[in-house]
């Protein structure tokens, strides 16, 4: 994302995170590896589940990310979203400035790499705040409903509209689902046709 908003000229390109949930369900603590949970999720051998690992850790590096799946923790994304949508509304209001790109970054990173537990307030307000954005502002937040709403429907527009994965990128009038190549959000974009264009991406 950050080498499509250096190539497409800022007053074109606003990046609106949209919440979407994999899986909505209430998470548990659990002994499984990744590999075992990936497995009985898509009814895979663990073999064929390592090797869906090892192609994501890849595909990652590629992009200057790093991935260790062995630190991931299942958790319920519901309130990571609700600060998401916080940190873009506090964009539109002029307080912040890319606010909703960074802590979504930091979320993922946090997720991917260093055993963050999304599920979990305390680990959700860390990441916040290392980000630069105030604690007790985020922690207020959590204790509330704030954004609860504008959660559910951006995952009941998903359904309506059939996505049924992530990444999935809403460009102007178009839709591109799955991982993309930078050069082709770019190019997507150019040709989009938008005025000032909104591109919208689901995680």
């Amino acid at each position: 994302m950050r080498q499509i908003a250096a190539e497409t000229p800022a007053p074109e390109l606003q990046i609106r995170w949209r919440a979407f949930e994999l899986d909505p369900r209430p998470r548990e603590p659990t002994a499984q590896s990744y590999a075992e949970r990936l497995a009985a999720k898509y009814q895979r051998s663990l073999e064929q589940a390592q090797e869906m690992i090892d192609t994501m850790t890849q595909a990652i590096s590629d992009v200057g990310g790093h991935a260790d799946f062995s630190k991931v923790i299942a958790a319920n994304t519901f309130e990571a979203h609700r600060l998401i949508q916080w940190a873009g509304d506090k964009d539109r209001a002029g307080e912040t400035s890319n606010a909703q790109h960074r802590v979504t970054d930091a979320f993922m990173r946090g997720y991917l790499g260093h055993g963050v537990n999304l599920g979990n307030d305390e680990d959700l307000l860390n990441v916040v705040e290392s980000v630069g954005l105030e604690r007790s502002e985020a922690k207020e937040l959590l204790d509330s409903d704030r954004f609860a709403d504008t959660v559910r429907a951006d995952e009941q527009t998903a359904e309506q509209h059939g996505i049924r994965g992530v990444p999935f990128f809403v460009i102007g009038d178009y839709g591109l689902s799955g991982a993309q190549p930078t050069a082709t959000l770019i190019e997507a974009i150019r040709n989009s046709g938008a005025g000032p264009l909104a591109t919208d991406h689901r995680a």
